[in-house]
């Protein structure tokens, strides 16, 4: 039953799209390029492509790239260059569209053209029709239908990109090249807009990449000229007076062929669900490609970007958002507890350069480079959560009725802080790889070996507390020395916000307490220093294929070096490897085993020894390092436009950095262990409906805490973490997203779709400490669970969509941090329409 239904679905989607990339591999009306003399690259071969009356017909798409060029690309005239079959972009490669939703290659597992089915490890991918489908508007909501990965552990946040793989922060990469670097200031969210597909993979790639935490990654592809001419322009209203325009052309700039380019551009004035916060951004994403023959792609890509934002994370106490306050109030989600002039900034330019040459004997040059400025700037009011651990800093403004972690007994006043800062970064990294095929004896070599260097600087100015006439002795935590990056002010009401509030108090913490004049308080701007670090890789890996066996082995060393301004010289150096075998069955079934080890240089992370070092103490943080075991299989029968992945895995992390309050130091010296499983389903079922199933299942574990209190309290948390669940990681995920679109009939063109999405709820183990005695607790989270929709119409010449995301509008409370006190809230109900007009 199922060949089948395979067989016909197969047929439908060949006669739809004209040769998907699964069919490509059977015979074609194709004629065979006479061979060009061997001295002589430049003569170009004659490309003749037959095309039916149904490829003919067949409607256009919304995104340029996936509906042109997923079939077979278009014939250029005699003589003209054709996209090297291995350059970036080109159809059919590892960074081309995606046919649908089903992906048959990926660079991102392997760093060569690999299929799917044939990279030993997770990787899952999306594509621009799901991205379009889903109505997605942040890289979040892309990720959201995917195994393995939670989309929104700390909720709707406008700052910045979020995700956690296996239970652990994920790595961003465009393109191959690391963006993110430990601060949301320091990077710019990734726009899904100028993307060709979003490639996730889960467990350690350091062995590839260098910087990737044993989660794993996720790899930003950004979409490419291509030489089938394609316009849309769109217009998006929707919740929140979101309003934005997008645009994509590409196309040949010369009669030969040579040159192609494209730009991607979308201007977007909005607001959130937050008073006050907006959404604002510019982005142009120009192109061009030089192909002077068949053998060599040169392309330069450049991102323009100019956001202005806010913070729509608001940073709230658990009691009033996860549970109603003692009289039964919970803030709304449209609540700010911030100043209305507040902002989160982010310009950022970065110019990328890709080379891929083919030479004569077969051997593939791939070279990657990118230069990246960035600047950032905020100022943002916060509500402080009165913890037990603040609750002695802020002795003297605690009324005695108080009930924490409010000022009042009604749990509506708190104190609230402000915090400036600016950032200017620069980033450049690069990647030299030969790629080349060889063969011993009954063996087949695809041999990888490259070399890459990141060079990261940052120059972050911040605020601190300015005391006129005061010394500043005493002043810290727990008796320690210097002064606190932030100015708390008067109390402050959650629920009634009165905008306009500026004394700043200082909080003392000698041993008789007195309360400080705000006269005598208030922000100075305090220049950190540059921070410098560089880290060079050298890497080998060799996948080998013997019959239906095949292996993967690779392995990989790096040098790192961290100039921090007024500190010595740190060098590290790391060797990490990998190993796989995997066996490929007639009926399309590919089991795996794999082992996998990974080194995360932890840039721009400062620590110490205790919360008690003052910051201008703290040291730069050792590297992550971990491993990670997954066994798996991959299920694609030849030709069959859908796959099945599943797989089981247990990885180990050491030296993760634990940050129990913003307002004291860092403390290195976490290891986690997590075990879990995972299967998704992805593809077409019939021609008309198109599925994705996922589930994932992780039991993510402290093997070690370190003493973050000073003594006589440093071994508090240890005997309390150690053992115990990770902080914020859910237990179970699944999700299942389809959508049905009609081919014939009066109503063709017209399409609907929906998703739900389950998330368990997590926990966060805190201490209740004072100088005498401490105890614990748990806050947990509830499970939800949530709906989305989507309905639209498509022509040759436009598609209108309208999509929904939470229809039922449920209140999330996503994730709590038990020391720090605050929780973090989802995205309440949105819905936005679109129209595209392609020509």
């Amino acid at each position: 039953m199922r060949t089948s239904v395979a067989a016909r679905v197969a047929a439908s989607v060949f006669l739809l799209s004209s040769a998907s990339a699964a069919w490509a591999q059977e015979p074609q009306p194709e004629v065979s390029p006479e061979p060009a003399p061997p001295a002589d690259t430049t003569t170009l071969p004659e490309v003749v492509v037959e095309t039916t009356e149904q490829e003919q017909a067949a409607p256009k798409q919304t995104q340029a790239a996936p509906a042109q060029t997923t079939s077979l690309p278009a014939a250029a005239p005699p003589s003209q260059p054709r996209l090297p079959s291995f350059a970036r972009g080109a159809p059919g490669s590892g960074t081309g569209p995606v046919d649908g939703y089903v992906a048959q290659q990926s660079t991102t597992g392997s760093k060569t053209d690999t299929p799917l089915k044939e990279i030993p490890q997770s990787v899952s991918v999306v594509g621009t029709e799901q991205i379009r489908d889903q109505g997605v508007q942040n890289l979040q909501e892309a990720l959201r239908y995917m195994p393995g990965v939670h989309a929104d552990p700390f909720g709707y946040d406008s700052r910045g990109d979020s995700a956690l793989i296996r239970g652990q922060q994920a790595a961003y990469f465009v393109d191959g090249l690391r963006t993110t670097y430990g601060f949301n200031s320091t990077s710019a969210p990734i726009e899904p807009y100028a993307l060709e597909r979003i490639e996730v993979l889960r467990g350690p790639g350091s062995m590839l990449y260098g910087q990737v935490p044993t989660g794993g990654m996720i790899n930003a592809v950004s979409k490419l000229p291509s030489d089938v001419p394609y316009t849309e322009l769109g217009v998006e209203y929707g919740s929140h007076d979101f309003k934005q325009v997008k645009f994509d052309s590409t196309g040949t700039l010369t009669e030969d062929g040579k040159w192609l380019y494209r730009i991607v551009g979308l201007a977007r004035d909005a607001d959130t669900q937050v008073d006050f916060v907006e959404n604002d951004r510019l982005m142009l994403a120009p192109s061009l490609t030089y192909r002077p023959t068949n053998d060599t792609s040169i392309t330069v890509l450049g991102n323009f970007r100019d956001d202005h934002s806010g913070s729509s994370q608001q940073f709230l106490p658990a009691s009033g958002t996860l549970t109603p306050n003692v009289i039964g109030r919970r803030v709304s989600l449209n609540s700010f507890q911030g100043e209305p002039d507040d902002f989160y900034d982010t310009d950022s330019q970065s110019v990328t350069l890709f080379v891929d040459h083919e030479f004569e004997s077969g051997l593939r040059l791939r070279h990657t480079s990118r230069y990246t400025h960035i600047d950032n700037a905020y100022d943002s009011h916060l509500p402080i959560v009165i913890t037990p651990l603040r609750a002695q800093l802020l002795a003297p403004f605690i009324p005695p009725t108080a009930s924490l972690p409010f000022l009042d007994a009604d749990e509506t006043l708190t104190a609230r802080l402000r915090t400036i800062q600016y950032s200017e970064t620069d980033v450049f990294n690069q990647d030299t790889s030969l790629i080349a095929k060889v063969r011993t004896g009954a063996m087949e070599h695809t041999i990888l070996g490259g070399v890459d260097y990141m060079r990261y600087s940052s120059d972050r100015i911040a605020s601190e507390i300015l005391i006129d006439n005061l010394d500043t002795t005493g002043l810290g935590y727990f008796g320690g020395t210097g002064v606190f990056p932030v100015a708390p002010q008067a109390p402050w009401d959650v629920y009634n916000p009165s905008y306009g509030q500026t004394p700043y108090y200082l909080i003392p913490t000698s041993p008789n307490p007195t309360p400080i004049s705000p006269d005598n308080v208030g922000l100075a701007l305090v220049d950190r220093g540059t921070e410098v670090q560089q880290q060079t890789g050298i890497y080998v890996q060799d996948q080998i294929k013997l019959g239906k066996w095949g292996a993967v082995l690779g392995l990989r060393q790096d040098w790192l070096t961290i100039d921090q301004e007024g500190e010595a010289q740190r060098t590290d150096q790391s060797l990490t490897g990998r190993a796989a075998l995997l066996y490929n069955f007639d009926i399309g079934l590919t089991p795996y085993v794999s082992y996998s080890e990974s080194f995360t240089p932890q840039l721009g992370t400062l620590v110490g020894d205790d919360i008690n070092v003052p910051r201008t103490d703290a040291v730069p943080a050792d590297p992550l390092e971990g491993q990670q075991v997954e066994i798996g299989f991959k299920y694609q029968p030849e030709g069959a436009p859908f796959m099945i992945n599943a797989a089981i895995y247990e990885l180990k992390e050491k030296n993760q950095v634990v940050d129990i309050d913003t307002l004291v130091t860092a403390v290195q010296g976490a290891d986690i262990k997590a075990r879990g499983f995972e299967i998704e389903a992805i593809g077409k079922i019939t021609p008309e409906f198109t599925a994705i199933a996922s589930y994932s299942y992780i039991d993510a574990k402290y093997e070690k805490y370190p003493g973050v209190l000073p003594a006589p309290f440093d071994g508090i948390f240890p005997a309390v973490k150690k053992g115990g669940k990770v902080d914020g990681v859910p237990d179970h995920l699944a999700s299942l997203w389809g959508i049905y679109t009609l081919h014939d009939g009066p109503l063709k063109g017209l399409s609907v779709g929906g998703g739900v999405r389950y998330v368990s709820g997590s926990e966060s183990t805190g201490v209740v400490v004072d100088f005498a005695t401490f105890e614990t607790f748990t806050v947990k989270t509830p499970d939800y669970t949530l709906f989305d929709a989507m309905v639209a119409y498509e022509t040759d010449d436009y598609r209108w969509q309208l999509s929904a995301q939470n229809l039922e509008d449920e209140y999330v409370v996503t994730s709590c941090a038990a020391m720090r006190g605050d929780c973090f809230l989802g995205q309440g109900r949105t819905i936005v329409t679109s129209f595209f007009y392609k020509f």
